[in-house]
């Protein structure tokens, strides 16, 4: 992976009537690779895509992504992998159902879901996933109004009538 260098283009470095060095030349170069490859070293405000949270999904009936600063997004990318209920549940997103049946502990669900932020529209793909199965089938494309947008600071996922959350996570990402 190639380097991020914040320092060697700072506006000490360039300047009007100003050389510039190997080491400038270098960083202008390799900086917008570094963002490409989305490098660790890449301060977080410049990359497109931000991961803002992962929710563990082993326990609990709610969970929740507090203290989020959306402002910079514009889109919410949500994936779900491997999240169960300890019964016959439908995963619910801020009070809105947006996934098939678990099948209580004979199944899980997997898929992503998408969150405009400018005008709240969800759309889910979520399918039930068999135990020793890689794969499902779609079963579930939902498109909703999420209640979502750049003020908001909370984003929370439940099951359907309060059960408990039994396997698997919840990955958001913040997407500019």
């Amino acid at each position: 992976m190639t380097t991020f260098n914040a320092s060697a283009v700072d506006n000490a470095t360039i300047g009007h009537r100003k050389g510039i060095s190997l080491q400038t030349g270098r960083a202008l170069r390799d900086n917008p690779i570094a963002i490409s490859e989305a490098d660790a070293s890449v301060p977080l405000g410049l990359l497109p895509t931000v991961l803002l949270g992962t929710l563990t999904t082993t326990s609990g009936t709610t969970q929740t992504l507090s203290g989020l600063v959306l402002t910079p997004y514009k889109f919410l990318k949500v994936v779900v992998n491997g999240v169960s209920f300890s019964s016959s549940q439908a995963l619910v997103q801020n009070s809105r159902t947006i996934s098939p049946l678990s099948g209580g502990g004979s199944s899980s669900i997997r898929g992503h879901i998408e969150i405009d932020l400018g005008t709240g529209v969800l759309v889910s793909s979520i399918s039930p996933v068999a135990p020793g199965s890689a794969t499902g089938d779609l079963t579930s494309q939902i498109s909703s109004a999420s209640g979502m947008t750049t003020a908001s600071t909370t984003l929370s996922f439940s099951a359907t009538s309060g059960d408990i959350f039994d396997a698997g996570s919840i990955t958001v990402y913040g997407v500019k």
